[in-house]
């Protein structure tokens, strides 16, 4: 009996180490998911950063379900070195705080460029240049 009580200790301990593994390989995955997106955004590649962001939805519930798992058995301690989990928290709140001010500026962006384009009555060609829409009389020298 004894036997099997410790063999059960065991067990769930590592399924708890299993599980704060899990956790900090998701915060990280996540937090390079944010990275990527930033680089979608940066190029321009609005598939690159739809998948990003569908690749951080599940990163996120997968880290939450983790979190509420370890949350549900608090007495057990991981043995992976806590500064490892603590940095990889720290590194995933700054590129949230960074990709959260880049989403931002592009919405403002965004709103600027379509109030641009709805006040202005220009045409534009496929080539980017204005297309008058009234003519105009000029004096050429």
């Amino acid at each position: 009996m004894v036997c099997l009580q410790g063999q059960m200790t065991h067990n769930l301990q590592n399924e708890a180490e299993e599980t704060w593994l899990d956790y900090l390989h998701a915060v990280q995955s996540l937090s390079a998911e944010m990275n990527a997106a930033l680089a979608a955004v940066a190029g321009n590649d609005l598939a690159r950063l739809e998948s990003s962001v569908a690749a951080q939805e599940r990163l996120s519930e997968t880290a939450r379900s983790l979190w509420q798992s370890m949350r549900a058995n608090p007495g057990q301690v991981p043995r992976i070195p806590l500064q490892q989990l603590a940095a990889a928290g720290e590194e995933l709140r700054q590129n949230n705080r960074v990709y959260a001010a880049v989403l931002a500026r592009a919405a403002r962006v965004g709103s600027a460029l379509l109030s641009l384009y709805q006040e202005a009555p220009r045409g534009y060609s496929r080539d980017g240049r204005v297309v008058p829409t009234t003519n105009t009389w000029s004096c050429e020298v």
